[in-house]
């Protein structure tokens, strides 16, 4: 696990003794990409968090502010690394609304994976079966993200 810091994980610069924006008691880590979930109302919203928090513990990625990305109050989103690592983008459902979000504010350069396409049924529910983030991270680490 790598240690995670009391700054913005979006690496958008702000200065929070003076300026008091995004990164106000945002966690990071030392991880050269980001991870973004959706924030949909169901099962797979929840799922596509939890997975993003598990990523960003297991030091896979920095776990990065979605709703910042959307304000655009941090210049956050679209990182790739020389070894053509990108940022993450993890959606609950098909309707991809975070890749949209993205996509309008000029982001384009990132990986994508949806939930449902992982074989998680969307339920109108907030509850996730045990062991699912465990099991959906393995099939991450299969692809290679």
């Amino acid at each position: 696990m790598i240690e995670e810091k009391d700054t913005c994980s979006c690496s958008c610069g702000c200065d929070t003794e003076t300026t008091g924006s995004c990164s106000d008691g945002c966690v990071t880590n030392d991880a050269p990409t980001s991870v973004y979930a959706c924030a949909g109302a169901s099962n797979v919203g929840v799922i596509s968090f939890e997975l993003t928090k598990a990523l960003h513990t297991a030091g896979r990625y920095k776990m990065g502010c979605s709703v910042c990305v959307g304000g655009g109050d941090c210049g956050c989103g679209g990182t790739v690394t020389p070894q053509g690592r990108k940022d993450l983008l993890i959606d609950g459902c098909k309707a991809s609304c975070l890749k949209k979000m993205f996509q309008k504010k000029g982001i384009t350069n990132f990986d994508h994976v949806i939930v449902t396409q992982l074989g998680v049924k969307k339920e109108g529910t907030f509850d996730i079966e045990p062991g699912l983030i465990e099991k959906l991270m393995d099939k991450l680490l299969q692809k290679g993200l």
